[in-house]
């Protein structure tokens, strides 16, 4: 990648966009079942970081990819999924700081068609208490999903669960919903 990255792993690629998240235990844990690239370059605002990726994978011949943003930089994994267009697999959301009255975000909320999957600590915070609901009646084609024990950072706080659970949401997407009726994230 032109402006530096963090890759490992083998298989279809999936970009994540947190900086903390290169070399991490998560990252370690993700790349067992795809190729996990984190870009260096989040000085940008989300939408040229996401638009800059999309265009990279475009330019890889990347026929499909996932995308993930965590905290600030989830807005980013949106704005990727919608510039790939059908090439965008999915895009997971992770404890998210997303500005759900931002107007040049609306779109992207109600209109991509991008499956997408919101990841939310039991133990975060920063999300209001009413975080789950708002994010499934907010954002189309969207799963919400309660990791226990975790925090605001649920790939430092949980690893494995966080790869198991993003891992399972790119392999199934819309077959995911029905999945998580019964899944417990212990």
């Amino acid at each position: 990648m032109g402006f530096g990255s963090v890759e490992i792993g083998a298989g279809r690629p999936v970009v994540v966009f947190d900086p903390g998240f290169a070399g991490s235990p998560a990252h370690l844990a993700l790349a067992k079942r795809f190729r996990v690239i984190v870009p260096n370059k989040t000085e940008l605002t989300p939408r040229a970081l996401g638009e800059t990726i999309a265009d990279w994978a475009a330019s890889e011949g990347l026929e499909t990819v996932g995308f993930a943003g965590a905290g600030a930089l989830a807005p980013a994994a949106l704005w990727a999924a919608s510039a790939a267009g059908e090439r965008a697999s999915a895009a997971v959301l992770v404890s998210p700081d997303l500005p759900l009255d931002d107007d040049a975000l609306q779109p992207l909320l109600t209109e991509l068609k991008t499956p997408k999957a919101v990841l939310i600590g039991t133990l975060d915070e920063t999300q209001a208490r009413d975080a789950p609901a708002l994010y499934r009646t907010r954002l189309s084609r969207s799963n919400v999903v309660l990791v226990y024990g975790a925090g605001g950072d649920i790939a430092a706080d949980r690893p494995d669960a966080f790869a198991r659970v993003v891992g399972d949401f790119l392999d199934r997407q819309a077959r995911f919903a029905f999945m998580t009726g019964s899944l417990a994230l212990e």
